[in-house]
């Protein structure tokens, strides 16, 4: 399920570096009109994060298009299996950027047109989230998040990833993701590169020697290895952890509802979805018409003021709620603060025809067994 924006300047300085530059698809000279007939098929996940999308995208997008969506449940193997048929189940769904490689591996996914999107919104979005396969739709981030019955306000409370794995001056329970699905989105080799003295710009390529060394030295502390993202903030909330990796939106959630929960954005580490469209998709322009509308500023605004996600069009902070900018990883607020993930390293692969991901989890188990 899924964050900056240095005075507008870091944000498009930096996350070119993360693809290739021949996948940074080119702005087009012009769009054109919108409008059209038909519908689109998009998957979703239900919930308040439906009912968002509804408000911010679906219906706005109908209003001034005509075109009508229809909603079909999210299931990435069994849409994969009907793409691979030659009859996708839907027009658009997302993808994590860590996965995305994978279908285009497999011929799975249209290219973007970016002739439909306006000049103004292209401009918006940095090269890294105009993929030539998809198209960037949250930003989102994992940060450090602490307790504050055992870090009071009036206590020094941990705000580097070393203090995350000191235990003797910041002592509690660690919460940290564990294994499989969550090797990658849960940070924890970036945040053990870190802790050993690397600086956000070398983290990459990642010492699994060294990160493996950390974590293990960590391991008898650590109170939860969380799969779920909502086990982090709960273990916190509960007093079972001290300190916790965690996602940003979980813990803001958290806040909403009173819970003693804070967070750093010190280092926290960035990572996004793209909206993407399955190889022979049935309504493929309308496809793209609905990435031009939603890739907007004030479409993006409006779902990020009702789901605490970040924009990817850095122009939607003119139209956020300004107390919401403490919470979003895209906020200029938080611009120095953070790291973006390398998602080229992750899916590498070495001459053993393994990628990183595969030698890094194959470790996770036998080392962690979490």
């Amino acid at each position: 399920m899924i964050r900056p924006l240095l005075r507008h300047l870091i944000f498009s300085a930096c996350l070119p570096l993360l693809v290739p530059a021949s996948l940074a698809a080119q702005p087009a000279s012009s769009a054109p009109d919108l409008h059209g007939s038909g519908e689109v098929v998009i998957t979703t996940g239900g919930g308040s994060w439906e009912a968002a999308q509804r408000q911010a995208y679906f219906e706005p997008f109908e209003k001034e298009t005509g075109i009508k969506v229809v909603l079909v449940p999210g299931d990435r193997g069994k849409l994969l299996a009907s793409i691979e048929r030659g009859q996708p189940d839907a027009d658009l769904t997302n993808l994590s950027a860590g996965t995305i490689t994978s279908f285009i591996k497999r011929d799975a996914l249209e290219k973007i047109d970016y002739s439909y999107f306006d000049a103004e919104t292209l401009d918006g979005i940095s090269p890294v989230l105009r993929h030539e396969y998809g198209v960037g739709a949250i930003l989102y981030a994992v940060v450090m998040a602490y307790n504050e019955a055992d870090y009071p306000a009036d206590k020094p409370r941990p705000q580097t990833w070393a203090d995350f794995f000191d235990v003797k001056a910041y002592p509690g329970p660690r919460g940290l993701s564990g294994c499989g699905d969550r090797l990658i989105s849960g940070g924890n080799l970036e945040f053990a590169m870190l802790a050993s003295g690397a600086d956000k710009k070398s983290i990459y390529p990642i010492d699994l020697d060294r990160a493996f060394a950390m974590l293990r030295k960590l391991q008898p502390d650590v109170g939860r290895w969380w799969q779920m993202g909502g086990e982090a903030p709960q273990g916190l909330i509960d007093g079972e952890l001290a300190v916790s990796t965690a996602f940003n939106g979980r813990i803001y959630s958290a806040r909403q509802q009173g819970a003693k929960v804070g967070l750093t954005w010190h280092h926290a580490l960035v990572q996004y979805d793209y909206w993407v469209v399955p190889k022979h998709s049935p309504n493929v322009v309308n496809a793209m018409k609905f990435l031009a509308f939603v890739s907007r500023a004030k479409p993006q605004a409006e779902f990020a003021n009702l789901m605490a996600f970040g924009p990817v069009n850095r122009k939607a902070y003119t139209y956020i709620r300004p107390e919401l900018m403490d919470w979003l990883p895209g906020s200029p607020k938080n611009a120095d603060e953070v790291v973006y993930q390398d998602y080229r390293w992750w899916t590498a692969t070495g001459p053993d025809g393994k990628t990183n991901w595969e030698r890094a989890m194959a470790r996770c188990v036998s080392e962690l067994a979490r």
